[in-house]
């Protein structure tokens, strides 16, 4: 048994950003199967898990001793009418990652120009990624929040001050940055009186837009 990230969430859901430290790879079915065939060995279950988006669990054994899941067969269906056997797949995916850059550094610098206050929400591993390709610094943002040992710190390469998100709320930006992105739905719900207040959240992957 394994598990790891799943290839098509990195296309379903852009999650380029979780591309860090150990997180280096991300798996599909169709090579896994190949590779098992090796060793004379096959996949013969295949779960998906909403860990980090979508997170792959596979389990393999000796060829013949296992019935083979149903999920194999629905999934290398998936991965090939997605193009994922084919480079040129990979090619877009960039483009769109980079077309997404585009329109949150248009956001981000319109908002400036205009003198609002912008800040960062949470500082999770995956946001460094994030702000390290898009090339966001303390130029943009004023400073990120956390809750936890993080705070007091900068945010590594881009040197942006982390406070504690108790402060933010009793004097806060404009606007935040979601670098947590990923938990969205909790995050907005959790910071309504700050939107009641006419706070706005950016949504920086995927649909790019201030919620």
């Amino acid at each position: 048994m394994f598990e790891a990230p799943y290839l098509v969430d990195m296309f379903e859901n852009y999650t380029f950003d979780t591309i860090y430290h150990e997180h280096l790879s991300c798996l599909s079915v169709r090579p896994l199967v190949k590779l098992f065939k090796q060793f004379e060995m096959e996949l013969f279950d295949v779960k998906l898990f909403p860990v980090q988006g979508n997170s792959i669990r596979g389990y393999a054994g000796k060829t013949g001793q296992h019935a083979i899941s149903s999920r194999i067969g629905e999934l290398l269906e998936k991965e090939k009418s997605m193009g994922l056997d084919n480079v040129s797949t990979y090619f877009k995916l960039a483009d769109d990652i980079n077309e997404m850059k585009n329109k949150v550094l248009a956001i981000l610098k319109d908002l400036k120009s205009q003198g609002k206050k912008i800040a960062g929400y949470g500082t999770p591993a995956k946001g460094n990624t994030l702000l390290s390709y898009y090339g966001i610094g303390a130029d943009i943002l004023d400073y990120a929040t956390d809750e936890s040992t993080k705070i007091g710190l900068y945010t590594p390469g881009t040197h942006i001050p982390v406070i504690d998100i108790k402060d933010a709320r009793k004097n806060p930006p404009d606007y935040f940055l979601l670098l947590a992105w990923n938990y969205k739905d909790a995050i907005l719900k959790k910071e309504e009186e700050f939107r009641k207040n006419g706070g706005k959240f950016i949504m920086p992957v995927g649909k790019v837009e201030i919620l």
